[in-house]
């Protein structure tokens, strides 16, 4: 169980290179927190920021205003990197993970504790109610394929589990709360090399570390889940409600599941041999899909391609084989990676 702490939830928010109008709503909304009865601190993490963020006026207002604010300096550029740091850093019991762009109610650390007071045994928790804001507005026939993408829903009641694969209820991002001594245990691993794959860059868009998190928890014996009553507001800026970011968002995260899989449960590699398809056939059948979605106005065919290659790419990297010669190609015709 956790260490003995006077603080009961550490918050960490992730920035780097900021927009200012998506982390300005992110510190009101942490200011705007229900506190009553919970000490908590605020870490601001700046991942190499062109500007630094405790230089702007707005980020100064704040920590003026939450005293226990302070600005956690990562020089190393990737999320994964900024978070590593911020563990070692946090001294609450839990730690909850918001990047800049993310906006929790008001009542979210309460909620969260009546949750961590009736399911101690549920390590990690997120968000059941995400809502997408398109803040500079989206096309009409992206969006419903954005807003999942965005991992936009709304649980009808508490959903956890400790199945060793990825279900629909294990929270990933936005607002992830985990006990901080596993968390701990996951900056051990890492810096023995057991947990290998990196995290994001400004150019990596995917979430290995939030996957690698929750599969150690679960891991470890505990649940994960996502409960209704936790509610939060994604900001999604134009230059990411486009299709070359989304699919390259869907690509960078699906390519990683597996190896996050693996590494953790390494009888997955078993499991893996039987779904790996010939080098053959992978390029066959990406080839095929390619030449339909190089010449069909369909958007969803795209996507699909994005889809297949995602999923079989996977694959090839958790067994460490190497991926088709045609299927780098395509991939990097896509600008995927």
């Amino acid at each position: 169980m956790p260490l003995s702490s006077d603080i009961d939830y550490s918050i960490v928010i992730c920035a780097y290179n900021p927009d200012d109008r998506l982390l300005k709503r992110c510190l009101q909304a942490i200011y705007n927190l229900e506190t009553d009865g919970i000490a908590t601190e605020v870490i601001l993490v700046d991942n190499s920021s062109s500007v630094p963020v405790d230089s702007l006026p707005y980020v100064r207002e704040y920590l003026r205003k939450l005293p226990t604010m302070r600005v956690l300096m990562v020089a190393v550029r990737g999320a994964n990197y900024a978070r590593i740091t911020a563990i070692a850093e946090a001294r609450g019991k839990y730690i909850i993970y918001f990047d800049h762009d993310n906006e929790p109610e008001r009542h979210y650390l309460q909620e969260l504790k009546k949750l961590h007071s009736r399911y101690p045994e549920v390590a990690v928790v997120g968000p059941g109610d995400v809502t997408i804001d398109f803040i500079d507005g989206i096309e009409k026939n992206l969006e419903t394929y954005a807003r999942d993408v965005f991992r936009e829903g709304r649980e009808d009641s508490i959903k956890f589990s400790s199945v060793r694969g990825w279900q629909s209820c294990y929270p990933l991002g936005n607002g992830l709360c985990a006990y901080a001594f596993l968390l701990r245990e996951y900056n051990h691993l890492i810096k023995q090399g057991k947990l290998t794959i990196p995290g994001r860059t400004d150019k990596e868009l995917t979430i290995v570390d939030d996957m690698q998190m929750v599969l150690l928890c679960i891991s470890k014996g505990y649940f994960a889940g996502v409960s209704p009553t936790l509610q939060i507001k994604h900001i999604i800026p134009k230059i990411r409600a486009n299709d070359k970011y989304l699919q390259r968002l869907a690509y960078n995260t699906g390519i990683c599941y597996e190896s996050c899989l693996t590494q953790v449960f390494p009888k997955n590699a078993h499991k893996l041999q039987h779904e790996m398809i010939s080098e053959a056939k992978f390029s066959r059948q990406t080839l095929r899909k390619f030449l339909k979605a190089r010449f069909s106005p369909d958007r969803d065919k795209l996507f699909d391609l994005v889809q297949f290659i995602t999923v079989n790419t996977g694959i090839y990297l958790a067994l460490h084989k190497p991926v088709p010669p045609l299927i780098k190609r395509i991939t990097k015709y896509l600008q995927l990676e």
